[in-house]
Order: structure tokens, then C-alpha cells, then sequence
């Protein structure tokens, strides 16, 4: 996965096309100094997409969705996500459709047995119980990862969503896939799901729906 470099003093910078799909990937020691979490993201996305929009980041409009996903209200303008964690926040942008984002630190130790018999399908959680502990571990972070990022692509939310958007096994780094999906989301052949490793640390899964264009990625640089 090639990472285009962006200096941070060019954001916002002239206006930028986007014809497919964009991930930004904004490091956390680059972060703006706000220490309250959600004025922060805030100031990132806005950052982020005022450069596509050609607006001063304080003169981007949001509104809500019903279960608060937020999105731009300017006549054109592109769908958007975020998702933060330890180490940096990641952006999705998507000229068209619906795209989600979610982020999780790999050295991250869940209990994987208590989570997935809560939040995953049947099938998924007994598959995980059938690894070793490592893969098991590794395993769950790409499934939630997954399942997060189509929540939020849809805007469901994940309470009662997780268990119903199904995807195979699997500890590896590959790119997700889809065994089941809820039947407000639309048919499958919609749907991509691309996996990216911004930093080593950390997995990225971004879900888009009308969107088949591969990511063109970016990192937010000094």
C-alpha cells in the first residue's frame, strides 16, 4: 500500500478531488493540541475535508444521523468517517455511497471468548474457539474491526448489528470477507471491504457500499 505524504501545513490546502475512495491517516503526535476527544476528531475531519471542499475548516456544515453519524451538508459533498484510537486517527472519504472506518491497535488483549459470545454471530464466535489463543486474539481484532466499520458505514450502530454482519475466520492481514450481511444493507456485490496497515501498530478496516474503486491513501506528515 503506497502512502502519499501530505505536510500538515497544506491542509487546508487548494481543493482536492475525490473521484474514488480516500483514507487519510493523521499520527497522533501530529494531533492539534485539544485535549477534549471529540473537539479534537472534530478539528481533524474538519481539517481533512476542507481541503476537498474548498471551505475554511470553521465553515463546514454537519448534521447527524439518527444514531449520530455525521455527515457534510453542502450540495455534493463527499461521505466521510473517522475512527480514533492510541497512535492516530484515520479518515475515510468516499465520493460515493456510504463508507465506514475502524480502527484498532494490533498489541490490543481483549477477552475473546466473553466478547464474541456477546457481540459476534454463533458460527464466528465457536470458529474463534477453535484457534489458539494468539490466533483467536488476532483473529477478533479483524473481525471487529469488520463489523464495526460496515455499522458505521450504514449508520445502524452497533448494538444489535455486530452479530448480524457475518465475515470468515481469519488472523491474517487480508482484506475481509463477507459471508452475511443484514438485509437493510443491500446485496452483497455492493459492498467492498479493504484492510490497511497505516503505521505497523495498528488495523484499519474501511467499508464502502456503491464504491468500487480501490483506496487512494494518505499521511498526514510534518
Amino acid at each position: 500500500m503506497h502512502w502519499q505524504p501530505i505536510g500538515i501545513e497544506r491542509l487546508p490546502a487548494a481543493p482536492r478531488r475525490c473521484d474514488g475512495l480516500d483514507v487519510w491517516w493523521w499520527p497522533e503526535r501530529l494531533h492539534p493540541p485539544i485535549t477534549a476527544r471529540r473537539q479534537r476528531t472534530d478539528a481533524i475531519l474538519r481539517s481533512v475535508l476542507a481541503s476537498y471542499m474548498g471551505l475554511p475548516p470553521a465553515d463546514l456544515r454537519f448534521g447527524r444521523e439518527a444514531h449520530g453519524r455525521p455527515f457534510l451538508q453542502h450540495a455534493g459533498a463527499p461521505d466521510c468517517n473517522l475512527s480514533d484510537t492510541a497512535g492516530g486517527a484515520v479518515v475515510a472519504v468516499a465520493a460515493r455511497g456510504r463508507v465506514g472506518v475502524d480502527i484498532e491497535c494490533l498489541d490490543r488483549t481483549p477477552p475473546v471468548a466473553r466478547l464474541s459470545a456477546r457481540w459476534f454471530a454463533h458460527a464466528e464466535a465457536q470458529a474463534l474457539q477453535g484457534l489458539d489463543a494468539e490466533s483467536a486474539r488476532r483473529a477478533f481484532l479483524r473481525l471487529w474491526t469488520a463489523k464495526e466499520a460496515a455499522c458505521k458505514a450504514t449508520g445502524s450502530g452497533i448494538f444489535g448489528f455486530l452479530p448480524a454482519w457475518r465475515f470468515e475466520v481469519d488472523a491474517s492481514d487480508a482484506d475481509p470477507r463477507l459471508v452475511r450481511l443484514p438485509a437493510d444493507a443491500g446485496t452483497s456485490t455492493r459492498w467492498r471491504f479493504h484492510r490497511i496497515d497505516p503505521s505497523g501498530a495498528h488495523t484499519v478496516v474501511v467499508a464502502v457500499r456503491d464504491q468500487p474503486d480501490p483506496p487512494r491513501c494518505f499521511v498526514v506528515t510534518d
